[in-house]
């Protein structure tokens, strides 16, 4: 597929040669490059090393990066180009222009070969900028029979012609190219390493090899061909060996930056806290107990985290974490440079809510929970731009409806039904067209097709009597006063599926590790007085001693409903009515299992599933996805929780494998509750990889949700008549 949309740029080629002499074009370079002396080149304080040889320079690095061979592999390999123009602008920083990935060669099956340009910044006021067109090839590594080599990868760039590329360049004139240029980077996976607390750290060798031809250009440029303009100069120029080399030494200094690059994407699979809706109940660091300022950090700054406008003792003081929100002090606190691994991160902050500034503050114990995580299938996904909220796909022109989906698949249950099964129909058509009145949103069934749908399928099985009438109501008008003159931003936000997260988080992070941790260092005799140690006893408390699951607003309507309805678990278990709603949300996703779930004080219980694994379990509050969906009334999309600080320790997603998420909370009228009070979940899971999600997807789930919250209603009203 090469650069471009629609099946024209499909079938338009960029570049001149073949896919077959591309890859000869990469395998000859790679040939340039002894890899058993790389393979064996341990020295990493050595820096970046320039050896001359007969027939040009070579210039070799290494360095050991802590991640998996996936992670370095999307990072050295991205697959689109605003991911690859993302990677280089960070590695290379400001003297990066412009890059693109023009062509892949799908002929090749062996290995992944690109095409790939890139334009640098000129070296200095008489300069032009440098243009650089190569090939880009990655081959994973053969094991051989006599070595004791790990798993690892070859990426080979090799230069090619500008006349051989037709797009994603400048104007050839007007820029000096890169020739002669071969480089190999050959990632090896190093043994497992311990790091603190005695945790298994995986890594990486990374080994940068590249070879610059002594003699570059086909002639002598004049000297005086720099004073001509660029449109008048009759061919292109070929940049000096001189320059190549300095542009390689360049490349090679960027090892230097992969550890902090690869923690960056490791940031965007996190799901930052938006900390003006995040307040901090601590007055001691959340690592070491030592006392913070508490005032002077959340009103000395009017930007989240921003350092604009403040003195170096405030950058050096103390800070607050962006991932668990609480209060660190400037000894514990890791600054890691956040810019973002999207292309998209610039025009996405806004909805995020989160402020994608350079710099991100953690505490060692958040960062040390980063760096945990597994992000291997996140680095092989090239969709959105964050696992825990990715962006609802648009559906497809031949999308089937949802009030068609949910007809057609009554119809086929009714087909085959009993006559004791029946019941169980109707009374589910009867909650989805329950005549009680809801939000109206975009993302839901249409009322109108699900009634008349509805009502045809009643009719069609003779019980259209038992089906409530739909109330005719002019929908239309309600819907024109929405579109306000304030600009395009607001139709264009609407149009956005809403997700839990898209503003950020709005709960801190805590963790019953915390209090053991924080024990190690309790030595504060620099800045701390005896009598304020007394002081604030009850508020380091507060702090150390923490529940891991966190707890929402209406926690105690929630537990007071339960304790009115003492037997509604027992009640609505294996509901006939609720997995008639789930089987049919489990075979639109295609997912492992839809559940059921009501919350009590500790556990999660499965009230219903469409697995008979899940039925009746019981599951710990702290070890439950669904918990964090209780937080806010909007659904909760988590396509990659290994790789979420929130979910890698829990036994689903480490245990059995689980690797999606789509939960909707159910919310129960409760008038002694102030209102709707959230008291479970309708999910979807799946185990082994994860899925996206559509429109039509999502507003199925949120047709099928209200229909489970109309179905706990009555039971529950039932429950208590009875």
């Amino acid at each position: 597929m090469n650069a471009g949309g629609g099946d024209d740029a499909q079938r338009r080629r960029y570049v001149r040669a073949s896919d077959r002499r591309l890859a000869e074009v990469a395998a000859q370079a790679a040939a340039r490059m002894d890899l058993d002396t790389l393979q064996h080149r341990r020295s990493e304080a050595a820096g970046v090393t320039t050896e001359r040889s007969i027939d040009g320079t070579v210039v070799t690095a290494t360095c050991v990066v802590e991640c998996s061979l996936k992670e370095m592999q999307a990072l050295l390999a991205p697959p689109t180009s605003d991911r690859y123009a993302c990677v280089m602008r960070e590695l290379v920083g400001q003297d990066f222009i412009y890059g693109a990935i023009v062509h892949h060669a799908e002929e090749i099956t062996t290995q992944s070969v690109s095409v790939r340009t890139a334009t640098f910044v000129k070296r200095h006021m008489l300069a032009r900028n440098e243009q650089w067109c190569f090939v880009s090839a990655v081959e994973s590594l053969e094991q051989a029979s006599s070595k004791e080599a790990g798993d690892g990868f070859t990426v080979t760039l090799a230069s090619l012609h500008p006349d051989d590329v037709f797009t994603g360049k400048a104007q050839a004139a007007s820029v000096i190219h890169i020739q002669g240029l071969s480089a190999l980077y050959l990632v090896t996976a190093e043994p497992h390493r311990k790091g603190k607390e005695g945790r298994p750290k995986r890594a990486v060798r990374v080994t940068f090899c590249a070879h610059v031809a002594s003699t570059l250009g086909s002639g002598r440029p004049s000297p005086f061909r720099w004073l001509m303009m660029a449109r008048n100069r009759e061919e292109a120029d070929d940049a000096s060996s001189g320059v190549v080399l300095a542009r390689v030494v360049q490349l090679a200094r960027t090892l230097k930056q992969f550890t902090v690059a690869v923690r960056r994407r490791r940031l965007d699979a996190q799901v930052l806290a938006d900390l003006r809706k995040v307040q901090p109940s601590n007055s001691r660091c959340a690592c070491c107990t030592r006392r913070v300022h508490i005032g002077r950090n959340m009103f000395g700054t009017s930007k989240r985290g921003s350092t604009e406008g403040r003195t170096k003792e405030d950058a050096r003081g103390p800070k607050r974490c962006q991932l668990c929100g609480f209060l660190v002090c400037a000894r514990c606190v890791c600054t890691v440079g956040k810019g973002s691994m999207s292309g998209e991160s610039s025009n996405n902050a806004s909805n995020k809510g989160i402020k994608y500034s350079q710099t991100v503050h953690l505490c060692e114990h958040c960062m040390q929970r980063v760096d945990d995580a597994d992000y291997d299938s996140y680095c092989a996904s090239n969709g959105s731009l964050s696992p825990s909220n990715g962006p609802i796909q648009p559906d497809s022109p031949d999308a089937e409806p949802p009030s068609a989906v949910i007809a057609r698949v009554l119809s086929e249950v009714l087909g085959t039904a009993s006559q004791e099964d029946k019941p169980v129909v109707i009374r589910v058509i009867k909650h989805l067209l329950s005549p009680k009145q809801e939000e109206k949103s975009a993302f839901r069934a249409d009322s109108g097709d699900l009634a008349k749908s509805m009502g045809l399928l009643a009719e069609e099985h003779g019980f259209s009597e038992e089906i409530p009438k739909p109330q005719k109501k002019e929908s239309g008008k309600l819907e024109t006063p929405e579109v306000t003159p304030e600009g395009p931003r607001t139709p264009k936000d609407e149009e956005r599926p809403p997700l839990a997260g898209d503003s950020g988080r709005q709960y801190a992070l805590q963790y019953t590790d915390m209090g053991d941790e924080a024990a190690e260092d309790t030595e504060d005799t620099d800045d701390v007085e005896d009598a304020d140690d007394v002081e604030d006893a009850d508020d380091a408390e507060d702090v150390v001693v923490m529940s891991r699951h966190p707890v929402p607003a209406d926690e105690a309507y929630r537990l007071q409903w339960l304790d009115t309805h003492p037997n509604i678990i027992s009640h609505v278990t294996d509901l006939p009515d609720l997995e008639l709603l789930c089987n049919i949300a489990r075979g639109e996703l295609q997912c492992h299992a839809t559940l059921v779930t009501i919350f009590g004080s500790s556990l999660c219980y499965v009230v219903a599933s469409t697995d008979p694994a899940w039925r009746g379990m019981e599951i710990p509050r702290d070890h439950s996805i669904c918990g964090h969906t209780l937080m806010t009334g909007e659904p909760l999309l988590v396509r990659h929780p290994e790789a979420d600080v929130r979910f890698t320790a829990m036994n689903l997603v480490r245990r059995d494998g689980l690797r999606f998420y789509f939960g909707f909370p159910v919310r129960i009228t409760f008038p002694e509750g102030g209102g709707a009070t959230a008291v479970g979940t309708f999910c979807c899971v799946h185990i082994g990889e994860t899925r996206d999600v559509s429109e039509s997807q999502y507003a199925l789930m949120a047709t099928l949700a209200e229909g489970v919250n109309r179905v706990l209603e009555c039971r529950a009203s039932r429950l208590l008549e009875g």
